[in-house]
């Protein structure tokens, strides 16, 4: 039996959720001593440079208690993450991290190492790009905050081991594994390499903010603060995101991440194993979360639609604003299909080769200021989807 320490949480008082952490631990079956003399990589969500309460990034809060937890019970904390775009300096400073890091003595590998981690029962995919920084680590404390998602439905777990990923990295992963399925089988082989492919095993330990998470169309600036009141802590990503999904009466059948988690070998292969300790789900359970919108073409019709006009037909479209945008050009440089241009002449909006398009979202993720729309097809308005 998983257990998933489930915990009502209201503020973002690191006191409070430092106290949570060190009485969920043996309610999970996690001993803190493994942190001793461990050299531990925090791996919080720092998509891009956001303030905390945009509820974008893992809230510093939670990274503080972490961290703390870490060091008081003899280990030392090291930051593992990897921006799409910005620097890792800029998002520190504008997320509120950089004093916590600076107060704490937390250690930030320097350079842009990289390194490959294998692991041959990779369904899809087998040889991973990952940051150097992982090899120099012990054990992996994956802080994800719990938000939806636009291709993947959400982003919480299993999701935010894709920040391993290094920077533009993220996008040719996205070019190669362009719809829901194929980019769901590829994170479910990340982890499996990040919990089995290692010469030395890791253990990996999720503490989950859900504290105040974000519905709508996430997980960038499109989406929109919700308070859940709640943290998690678990070791299994897929429980844990499972969990996650029923506290927001999320549809579980959307996320593929769990229902083909459910049949890999390590992690739990069904909701009945997935015992949950702390509060009552039923407790804590929202009523109004707003999923993300997924149209009719993006959950039927995206491997069928082998030609573009078709596709664009039945898929939704993302287009800018005008009275938004401000021709920064975050989207264009992050679009792994090169399908963004620089605005044509006298236009105030980046110019979006729709047939291109292949739907990830990345430029939704990184635009500041929530300026990309997404727009319905033809038929998809004709049939009301």
């Amino acid at each position: 039996m998983e257990h998933v320490g489930l915990f009502r949480c209201e503020h973002y008082d690191h006191t409070v959720i430092r106290e949570i952490l060190e009485n969920g631990f043996p309610l999970i079956g996690f001993s803190p001593e493994a942190f001793r003399s461990a050299r531990v990589a925090l791996k919080p969500n720092l998509l891009s440079p956001s303030f905390p309460e945009r509820a974008i990034i893992t809230h510093p809060e939670v990274f503080r208690a972490a961290a703390e937890a870490v060091l008081d019970h003899g280990g030392t904390p090291v930051l593992v993450e990897s921006p799409a775009l910005a620097s890792i300096s800029s998002t520190l400073s504008t997320g509120g991290y950089r004093d916590i890091i600076f107060e704490l003595g937390i250690e930030v590998p320097q350079g842009k190492k990289i390194r490959k981690l294998s692991y041959p029962p990779g369904k899809i995919f087998r040889h991973f790009e990952i940051s150097g920084g992982l090899f120099e680590t012990d054990m992996i404390l994956n802080l994800p905050k719990f938000k939806t998602h636009g291709l993947t439905y959400i982003s919480a777990a299993v999701k935010n081991l894709f920040g391993v990923v290094p920077g533009l990295r993220k996008s040719q992963m996205h070019m190669r594994f362009s719809d829901r399925q194929s980019f769901s089988d590829f994170l479910l082989d990340l982890n499996g390499a990040l919990l089995n492919g290692f010469e030395s095993r890791k253990p990996v330990l999720h503490v989950m903010d859900a504290i105040v998470a974000m519905e709508g169309n996430g997980p960038g600036s499109s989406g929109t603060a919700r308070k859940l009141g709640a943290l998690l802590m678990g070791q299994d990503a897929v429980a844990l995101d499972y969990v996650a999904c029923s506290l927001a009466r999320l549809d579980v059948r959307q996320v593929i991440t769990i229902t083909s988690g459910f049949q890999r070998d390590f992690f739990i292969s069904g909701p009945e194993e997935i015992e949950v300790v702390g509060e009552r789900i039923e407790d804590l359970q929202v009523f109004d979360f707003v999923a993300p919108s997924v149209s009719l073409g993006s959950r039927v019709l995206w491997r069928s639609a082998a030609s573009r006009v078709v596709r664009d037909l039945f898929i939704d479209r993302l287009e800018p604003d005008k009275n938004r945008c401000i021709l920064c050009y975050r989207c264009m440089q992050i679009c792994p299909a090169g399908a963004i241009e620089k605005a044509e002449k006298n236009r105030k909006i980046p110019t979006y080769r729709t047939g291109k398009c292949i739907r990830c979202f990345c430029c939704v993720e990184v635009c500041p200021e929530d300026a990309i729309r997404k727009k319905r097809g033809v038929f998809q308005k004709l049939m009301g989807a």
